[in-house]
């Protein structure tokens, strides 16, 4: 009984002097880590949070647990095992940091992505806007040829409807000689006409002439033919007178 009353003085002394040192090892730690790490717990508060809030009270609880063990004078099991439990969860409250830390590094690299994504849908937006300018351009271009080749259409029907250009300069060739005989042989007549047209008023003119000539010996043979039957008549007479006489 003695010497199990021995060893557990002994061992409760040995466990009194290792969470003397522990708890001094462990406020010297904490102490570190409150001082080296309380900006970066206020600036990521909200990250550390989480989505429900249990990181801020995790926080909350370990800071009243390590007041409350640092306040109390407890060197046995329970101030050992209130130790532990601050390890814990200074570990789980490291652990949160680290996942926090993931979780901002990995939001960075998502808005790093995110802004390349952008910058790529900007400049795609602008490729297409120029896409869009170059295609209402090629667009307008089209229809102009579009009406030009109807408009091209159009005047090569009319001028399939007519011949071809050599056959239509032979046609003019043939026209012009045609037409320069035709005015040739206009100005023949025309000479002609002016000479039928002096002929005839010459023949006018003779035939008036020859009109007065008729009409001067018909006025003419008139007075013959009177001066013969006097002649006549005064010859018989005398004939007569002759006669008479003689018998």
């Amino acid at each position: 009984m003695f010497n199990s009353a021995w060893s557990r003085s002994s061992v409760n002394a040995c466990v009194d002097t290792d969470v003397h040192r522990n708890r001094w090892f462990g406020c010297t730690i904490i102490f570190i880590w409150f001082t080296t790490c309380i900006d970066e717990i206020i600036k990521r508060r909200l990250l550390i949070e989480g989505e429900s809030g249990n990181d801020d009270r995790r926080i909350t609880l370990l800071l009243k647990n390590y007041l409350r063990w640092v306040a109390s004078d407890d060197v046995g099991e329970d101030g050992y095992e209130a130790y532990q439990a601050l390890i814990a969860s200074v570990y789980q409250c490291e652990n949160a940091m680290e996942q926090s830390s993931l979780v901002i590094a990995m939001n960075y690299e998502q808005q790093k992505q995110y802004e390349d994504l952008y910058k790529e849908i900007e400049t795609a937006i602008e490729s297409a806007k120029n896409r869009i300018q170059q295609c209402k351009e090629d667009l307008r271009s089209a229809k102009t040829v579009r009406k030009n080749r109807r408009e091209y259409d159009s005047l090569a029907k009319v001028l399939c409807d007519h011949p071809e250009r050599d056959e239509t300069l032979e046609k003019y060739k043939k026209l012009k000689a045609t037409l320069e005989r035709l005015e040739n042989l206009n100005e023949e007549y025309d000479r002609k006409i002016q000479l039928r047209k002096t002929q005839f008023h010459l023949f006018l003119v003779a035939l008036k002439g020859l009109q007065k000539i008729v009409e001067d010996d018909d006025s003419l043979s008139s007075v013959t033919d009177d001066l013969v039957h006097t002649q006549s008549s005064k010859s018989v007479h005398e004939e007569i007178s002759m006669k008479m006489d003689t018998n």
